[in-house]
């Protein structure tokens, strides 16, 4: 627990992929109920698109993606966002939300959604959090200050919305990028 409560201070510099997810559910992982499921999982919903992208397991985010589609690896301070090159920005959960001009338009209805979850609390604004206060929501954590007593009714308000941001993220990218190739052409010669 010791390392957990000194890896914040470290992760900005860091460039390995682990340290994003550690820095993003910095609070998830120090909860008491560490080992009980997530909120979010026991959710009524199909969570599998939530829990990819948790878990960094989605193709559509360069920051999740290990080797290139030649098949080397590339390092996590260079993995940057299609859409927006030729700037060079690290394409990450943050950046895929809110500020890429490709794909942030994606979370307006979900920004809606969720800063009317937050009003029904009595709980800060969405512009009050900061910006991975507000990744930790989208990817369907509680908020802040958030009552335990209503954890469970925030989940079940918000899962709908945060599944449908993450299916409308998945779709608009299939359609826009262009897919990965299966693997290295072997020659016949």
């Amino acid at each position: 627990m010791e390392l957990l409560n000194q890896a914040p201070q470290h992760l900005p510099h860091t460039n390995c992929r682990k340290g994003s997810y550690i820095h993003i559910a910095r609070d998830d992982l120090q909860r008491r109920d560490l080992f009980k499921p997530a909120q979010y999982l026991r959710s009524h919903l199909d969570q599998l698109p939530l829990f990819r992208l948790r878990t960094q397991a989605t193709s559509y985010i360069p920051s999740h993606l290990h080797l290139t589609n030649d098949h080397t690896y590339t390092p996590y301070n260079q993995r940057y966002c299609p859409s927006c090159l030729p700037i060079q920005i690290v394409c990450n959960e943050p950046h895929t939300f809110l500020h890429c001009s490709h794909s942030s338009p994606l979370s307006h209805p979900a920004i809606l959604s969720i800063t009317r979850a937050l009003r029904r609390y009595d709980l800060c604004s969405w512009s009050s959090h900061i910006l991975l206060q507000q990744t930790v929501i989208f990817l369907g954590s509680s908020p802040p200050k958030l009552l335990l007593k209503h954890n469970k009714a925030w989940t079940h308000s918000t899962s709908t919305t945060c599944t449908q941001l993450i299916y409308s993220l998945q779709s608009h990218f299939s359609k826009h990028q262009p897919s990965a190739s299966p693997g290295p052409v072997l020659s016949l010669i």
